[in-house]
């Protein structure tokens, strides 16, 4: 199994959340919350967004996201997982339906983040959580933890990177955290699929 940050790793330059802010009149608010760093801050922060996005249903708000751009060999790569027949997982922090989208436009097996309830409540997703959510997957796909690859490119990835069998970070500098990933900064992502099959 494949599990795949996404943004940063899957999108390069504007991130789900700035792209629907700016579609949205947010940009500037954005930017503010883009440094929040404590975990009360970011909630208050996610909270604050979902506000803002009730005037709107999730399928206008999706409409905007066409306009972000994929990380090199994204398609490629994806599509050569899939000949293989590895089961390939989207795993962020940020909206679900967001990275729903994501994962149907692209073939992704499996998708997770914060999720926006009917009720217009929030069912938090947090980076510690994504090895959780990757764990039970294994589990439920009766597969063993090496076999499992990740790829991520910050701090929030670091649980998912130190599970995984076999790491790739594509951020700037390489968190001393991380216990076994390797430093692809900026890597096109289907030259580190063509690594991870080669590795079985």
């Amino acid at each position: 199994m494949a599990a795949f940050d996404v943004d940063g790793t899957l999108l390069r330059g504007e991130n789900i959340c700035g792209c629907i802010g700016r579609h949205i009149g947010r940009s500037t608010e954005m930017e503010a919350f883009e440094r929040l760093r404590s975990r009360e801050e970011m909630t208050t922060g996610r909270e604050t967004m979902l506000e803002w996005y009730l005037p709107f249903s999730k399928a206008r708000l999706i409409e905007h996201l066409a306009d972000l751009r994929l990380a090199p060999g994204v398609t490629q790569g994806f599509a050569r997982l899939k000949a293989a027949g590895v089961k390939i997982a989207l795993v962020s922090i940020t909206w679900q339906f967001a990275v729903e989208w994501l994962a149907a436009e692209l073939g992704a097996d499996y998708a997770v983040g914060t999720g926006w309830r009917e009720d217009n409540t929030l069912s938090h997703f947090w980076p510690e959580d994504k090895a959780i959510y990757l764990n039970s997957l294994l589990a439920e796909l009766k597969l063993e933890q090496g076999a499992l690859a990740a790829v991520g490119d910050s701090h929030g990835d670091i649980p998912m990177l130190n599970l995984a069998s076999r790491s790739y970070f594509v951020g700037k500098a390489l968190p001393q955290e991380l216990l076994h990933a390797e430093h692809w900064p900026h890597a096109d992502i289907e030259e580190i699929v063509l690594d991870m099959l080669a590795r079985g």
